[in-house]
């Protein structure tokens, strides 16, 4: 008796999933690279690993060059983020403080605390010549302060 015969004789029954679509891939939207931005430039976003994604790289653009710039830190040393409004992110590392700056980035702050960040990048005009997103989250500025090691300490 084949499966037709049988859906014939019985009626047609729902299958349960076999195990190989129960243990397969994951869902793709679920895992998958997920970015910010209609056009070219892409301000953040999550480029997943294979493994635990315990890292997020701050670039931006040497001044008048197509050469990035910026540090890689680790999740964990992430003590806090400070917000202005939706302008500016501050993210507090045990060494330095990463001061973001641009328009819309309420979703980019809300998904560093749930470290579901792996990039961010500052927008250039030299790299993206297209126009600059309008009405989507930009990022314009990108400082890394780290504190003077020739002021003395307590004064």
């Amino acid at each position: 008796m084949t499966v037709s015969d049988f859906d014939q004789v019985f009626g047609k029954t729902t299958r349960a999933p076999s195990f190989a679509q129960r243990v397969g891939k994951p869902d793709a939207e679920a895992n998958g690279e997920t970015f910010v931005g209609s056009g070219g430039y892409k301000p953040y976003g999550f480029l997943p690993t294979g493994t635990i994604n315990e890292t997020c790289e701050v670039a931006r653009w040497i001044e008048g060059t197509e050469i990035p710039e910026g540090i890689e830190f680790q999740y964990r040393f992430l003590m806090q983020v400070g917000f202005v409004g939706e302008e500016q992110l501050k993210l507090f590392l045990p060494e330095s403080i990463v001061v973001i700056e641009g328009q819309h980035l309420r979703d980019l702050r809300k998904k560093l605390a749930r470290r579901q960040i792996t990039f961010i990048q500052q927008y250039s005009a030299r790299v993206w010549p297209n126009a600059r997103p309008q009405g989507e989250p930009i990022i314009e500025k990108i400082e890394v302060v780290r504190p003077d090691a020739t002021r003395p300490s307590g004064k």
